[in-house]
């Protein structure tokens, strides 16, 4: 288990009044709500919460909490490297690696991530239950079984995120399916290939871009270019990763190459992104 405390902190607070936590600004934060009540402000917008309410937080350090009643928090960090990092688990890293940007670039960090149905709110408790008794455990399965819960975790979020598949729910259902999959594995390449989707989807290859085009009103490249790039403005804003990191991971050439990219299609560059979170 030393192994996974060194890529994954799960703590419980109990608090009557918040205070600011140091902690580091590259890492995703998950909060579950075990009792108490109150207010949740995130980049100066607020809500209530209550018992097993569950949040992704932002990586600014702009959130805090006006709590009414004694609240105990679960918190769950871990850095966007973590799933590269296990030893001893099946999880494909390429996979979770694609999800955690389709979140990063999707969730909106305003409102947060709400469950109307209890039914959802109970199954994210069963499994922040899980990592709580392992977090206690020294067995040999407790890596494998953390990070198997946590990718359910990530599931959810991502299962419950409108993102860009809403704006084609007019569309065939197939399209649809295509979108949310282009979504969850935007820095796989060789999920996003016309011959990979056409045989997915069992729609011919000599007319897939003809039927892409025709739904996405652009085409599969311009779609694929769009999405990257509202995740890179995301993780410009909400994250202190370095330019180069980020451009890497989702395939530009370099810092310089992202940077012309998101001048030439939104007009503004990360420098700016940085220094003024609100512009996008």
């Amino acid at each position: 288990m030393d192994h996974i405390q060194e890529l994954i902190e799960i703590e419980i607070t109990e608090l009557s009044e918040w205070k600011d936590r140091f902690r580091k600004n590259s890492f995703f934060e998950l909060v579950f709500i075990l009792k108490g009540k109150g207010i949740q402000s995130i980049e100066y917008r607020t809500r209530t919460y209550e018992k097993n309410d569950f949040f992704l937080l932002p990586y600014s350090k702009c959130h805090a909490y006006e709590i009414s009643e004694p609240t105990t928090f679960l918190f769950i960090r871990f850095t966007e490297h973590y799933f590269r990092n296990l030893k001893n688990t099946a999880i494909d890293y390429l996979q979770w690696y694609s999800k955690l940007n389709y979140i990063i670039g999707f969730y909106d960090f305003n409102t947060g991530l709400y469950f109307n149905d209890e039914k959802d709110k109970s199954q994210v408790k069963k499994l922040f239950e899980i990592l709580l008794l392992e977090k206690e455990q020294t067995s040999e399965y407790s890596e494998t079984l953390i990070a198997n819960t946590l990718a359910s975790i990530l599931t959810v979020i991502s299962s419950k995120l409108t993102g860009a598949s809403d704006l084609y729910k007019n569309n065939d259902h197939k399209f649809s399916e295509i979108i949310k999959h282009i979504n969850q594995n935007i820095i796989d390449e060789n999920k996003l290939s016309i011959l990979f989707l056409s045989e997915k989807f069992n729609v011919s290859k000599k007319y897939f871009s003809e039927y892409f085009k025709r739904n996405a009103h652009e085409s599969l490249k311009e779609y694929i270019q769009k999405t990257k790039l509202q995740i890179a403005v995301n993780r410009i804003k909400y994250t202190d990763s370095p330019l180069q990191e980020i451009a890497w991971s989702l395939g530009f050439t370099d810092g310089s190459h992202l940077n012309k990219s998101l001048k030439k299609h939104i007009g503004i560059t990360s420098s700016v992104l940085r220094k003024k979170k609100s512009i996008v």
